[in-house]
């Protein structure tokens, strides 16, 4: 529908106006799968008359792949249908973390977010937000479960490591509040998690509810710090994780356990929302999670979110409505919770241009966002080169006892890369890796994981051996440490042509000092994309500097 001025006129929406099962589905988030909803329901339509859900997921690396399909066509294309199918404008959410391809085929990879911590460069930050918003414009998502706003507290944490900017509020601070510029002020909704701040314990909450451990005081000073930053600068939601928060929390459930801020109104309504004035939407993480499963029967926890202060749901049952009618019905849930909902999830659309609402329902301290549309080319250029300057500024040289750095390309021509990938896609990655080494005119054998007793015979054919593991949160689910083949590989380094080789880190810091502490060269590189890796062989043939610093102790 046009407006008298000929452009699109936005829906206009009075809260009181929706139906309770409009205002239930505004409270939803659920996966996307198109082929089974018009299966089941006969039509999208359909499915969005009965369930008229607030928003979807696209894509779910961590878990499984549930869509048709996650090139960026696919992407675009289930967003127009699904928009087409509702009344109501929709939130189209993903985890762009570092950047749209990590979700969506055909998008940038940028490096890891600690690699971003490396480079300490607000404008880099800056740009990291502004290119993934760019791109995510492209395929029709206005939401990401970005930025991890957690710290590497305890380094056996198997959930931040490199998702996470730095082990120091101070350093990840500014960088957050301009990272979540570059996306808000590019019609992208940014999301803060995981209150009340993950990176403390060394248990991961897709198993088990676990515990930010520190005292108040301490954390006031490190993760309260930075998600009340982020708060004060107007960040759109915020992600309350499967986490407890013993210095805080005084009641106690099952065997004196503390509940995780999901299921907690002491975290999430008593001190998110009153005491750290938070305005935006709270969502949930994943309902799936066994820090979440294993306290209530599922239909009693999703009433117990809802009343704790969540306001949108990551992934619950479709039964979540019947629930929801039912508990509002018998007075287990009042209808001034679900309108408080409602209403910040309403005016987060309202700040993406996704609706128009009633004068008494608007937000009086967020306009909305006024971005340019910008053509797919120029988001890719722009995320690649931002992608660039961020692998470049990550690039951090930890130690070269010898002095073998830099290498001349006249003299190195036959390199071994041993790559110690945990999971089939990041070895499968590590062809761009070769590649920077063959666009040099060096040949580059790429094998994955080696046994001494082969490195000894075969170290005399090589000029350079760059042992390169890749090790990340959830590739494979479990403690972040090497195991089998890959464990091998690590006994296997350096004990051949230790003075011709060098040991890359492209994931977890944490590894030099775990299996390579003894390597003369050790370089972190905080992630696995293609940038990083070219970044990395410039680097070693002095074609740039290593500029990086490291965001993280205890290495």
């Amino acid at each position: 529908m046009l407006n008298s001025e000929g452009a699109m006129a936005l829906l206009k929406i009075k809260l009181k106006e929706l139906t309770v099962r409009e205002k239930i589905g505004q409270t939803v988030v659920v996966l996307s799968n198109r082929a089974q909803e018009r299966d089941k329901y006969g039509s999208l339509s359909a499915m969005m008359e009965r369930y008229p859900v607030g928003g979807f997921f696209v894509g779910a690396e961590m878990i499984k792949d549930v869509m048709t399909g996650n090139t960026r066509e696919q992407v675009r294309e289930a967003t127009r249908q699904y928009s087409e199918a509702t009344r109501i404008p929709l939130l189209f959410a993903s985890d762009f973390e570092n950047g749209c391809g990590n979700m969506i085929a055909g998008t940038t990879k940028l490096p890891q977010p600690m690699a971003l911590g490396a480079t300490r460069s607000e404008q880099l930050a800056y740009d990291y937000g502004k290119a993934t918003a760019m791109e995510a414009q492209q395929v029709g998502v206005n939401w990401t479960f970005s930025p991890v706003a957690d710290l590497n507290m305890n380094r056996m944490n198997p959930i931040t490591n490199i998702r996470a900017l730095s082990d120091k509020p101070d350093w990840a601070i500014p960088l957050l509040r301009a990272f979540v510029r570059g996306m808000q002020e590019h019609r992208l909704a940014a999301t803060a998690k995981h209150f009340p701040g993950d990176g403390v314990d060394y248990r991961d909450q897709h198993i088990m509810t676990t515990r930010n451990s520190l005292p108040w005081e301490e954390w006031l000073t490190n993760h309260g710090a930075m998600f009340q930053a982020l708060i004060d600068d107007g960040v759109g939601s915020i992600m309350t994780g499967h986490i407890a928060l013993p210095a805080y929390q005084l009641r106690t459930e099952q065997g004196g356990r503390h509940l995780p801020a999901t299921l907690a109104e002491e975290l999430t309504l008593k001190l998110l929302k009153h005491e750290m004035g938070f305005r935006g939407v709270v969502v949930s993480d994943a309902l799936v999670m066994g820090g979440y499963l294993k306290w209530f029967p599922q239909d009693e926890a999703y009433v117990k979110s809802m009343q704790a202060g969540t306001d949108m749901m990551l992934w619950p049952e479709f039964s979540y409505f019947e629930r929801m009618e039912r508990a509002l019905e018998s007075g287990e849930l009042s209808m001034e919770r679900l309108e408080d909902a409602v209403l910040r999830i309403l005016q987060l659309k309202q700040r993406l241009g996704l609706v128009e609402l009633a004068d008494d329902d608007q937000a009086t301290d967020y306009s909305m966002v006024e971005a340019p549309e910008v053509s797919a080319e120029e988001a890719g250029l722009f995320a690649i080169s931002t992608a660039k300057a961020v692998a470049e500024r990550s690039l951090t040289l930890l130690n070269d006892e010898n002095g073998l750095l830099p290498l001349s390309t006249r003299l190195i021509k036959n390199v071994l890369i041993v790559a110690i990938c945990p999971a089939d896609a990041d070895f499968e990655e590590m062809d761009s890796l070769q590649a920077a080494f063959e666009r040099r005119g060096v040949n580059a054998e790429l094998k994955r994981n080696i046994w001494y007793e082969e490195l000894q015979q075969r170290e005399a054919e090589f000029d350079l051996i760059v042992f390169a593991p890749a090790v990340r949160p959830h590739r494979p689910m479990g403690p972040l440490g090497l195991s089998k083949d890959e464990a091998s590989a690590a006994w296997s380094a350096l004990t051949a042509g230790r003075d011709k080789t060098i040991v890359a880190s492209f994931g977890s810091p944490y590894v030099m000092n775990d299996y390579f502490d003894m390597a003369p060269v050790r370089v972190n590189a905080y992630g696995n994309a293609p940038a990083s890796h070219e970044a990395f062989v410039s680097a070693i043939f002095g074609e740039i500097p290593f500029a990086g610093q490291s965001p993280v102790s205890n290495l």
